[in-house]
């Protein structure tokens, strides 16, 4: 997670950045973002994340997944798909979603896309419209 890490100490002179070694049960101030760590499959139950994802509906959120998590998009739906991203990628996916919350930069992906619109997100795949805009492409 060392990539992670790296990029929040980047940041932290911009912004209000606040730890916390577990998935909050408690009702906080609503944060903007929100990068979960994780190290192992399974390491946050489907409850939790549920709980977690239902505390803050507006905020964006990330989580960083280590090697021992790599299959998980294919045999655990804990996590939604456009929320998890290796810990190798984080920086990319940090770097664009914190263009999105400060420059209002693209849109945010949705805590519904498909594999596709989170690839097409992370990859500059065109430009990203979330399958759901009313938007037409020329």
């Amino acid at each position: 997670m060392s990539q992670v890490r790296d990029w929040i100490t980047s940041i932290e002179s911009r912004t209000c950045v606040r730890q916390i070694n577990h998935l909050p049960n408690v009702v906080i101030e609503p944060p903007d973002l929100v990068i979960v760590c994780q190290s192992w499959s399974d390491e946050f139950s489907a409850d939790e994340v549920s709980a977690a994802l239902g505390r803050w509906p507006l905020a964006m959120w990330v989580c960083c997944y280590g090697a021992w998590c790599d299959s998980d998009g294919r045999t655990r739906s804990i996590w939604p798909i456009s929320v998890r991203v290796s810990a190798s990628d984080a920086s990319s996916r940090l770097n664009h979603v914190w263009k999105i919350l400060t420059e209002q930069r693209g849109e945010p992906l949705p805590l519904t896309a498909s594999r596709d619109e989170a690839f097409a997100f992370d990859h500059g795949v065109g430009d990203f419209i979330p399958a759901d805009s009313t938007a037409t492409l020329n």
